[in-house]
């Protein structure tokens, strides 16, 4: 009885240690786009913001832990934070903040959790929307639902920046 309950103890602090939200530079690959959904800043939207897209070899972002369930994501070269917007067309628009002013209304905090197999999901505090990556285009959006693999992304550290 011990041995067991042992071997469920171990079980359960691997879960735990596996489900850590990685954090510091990182590449955040989507989990039904393999080979071509690593994420990437993109063209200027406007004078303030860029979409975020994706393509097969990604770009270094830097995840920080905020509070408690809570991050910040920054794309490592531009320093901008992502966002999502309430502007929408097929899912409400993720941009990077060109940076001016502070965003503290939720719109670039984001909460990580584990889905399966080492990914996870990654949704918007302010919206309780979940990251997606359309497979048609190239933007990433955000929707209300978490249910699918287009919901899930897995977070590589890299050694530096």
């Amino acid at each position: 009885m011990l041995r067991v309950r042992t071997l469920i103890f171990i079980l359960n602090l691997t879960c735990v240690i596996l489900a850590q939200v990685p954090t510091g530079c990182v590449k955040i690959h989507n989990r039904e786009l393999t080979y071509s959904g690593a994420l990437i800043k993109s063209d200027h939207h406007d004078k303030d913001r860029r979409h975020v897209s994706f393509n097969r070899w990604g770009e270094p972002w830097i995840i920080t832990k905020v509070k408690d369930d809570m991050y910040t994501i920054k794309h490592a070269g531009t320093k901008e934070e992502m966002l999502e917007s309430v502007q929408k067309w097929n899912g409400n628009y993720i941009f990077t903040w060109i940076p001016k002013t502070i965003i503290n209304d939720g719109g670039a905090w984001w909460r990580i959790y584990p889905s399966t197999d080492g990914y996870f999901y990654i949704k918007n505090v302010k919206f309780n929307h979940c990251l997606y990556a359309k497979i048609i285009g190239d933007w990433v959006a955000a929707y209300p639902e978490c249910n699918s693999s287009t919901f899930e992304w897995r977070i590589f550290n890299l050694n530096e920046c």
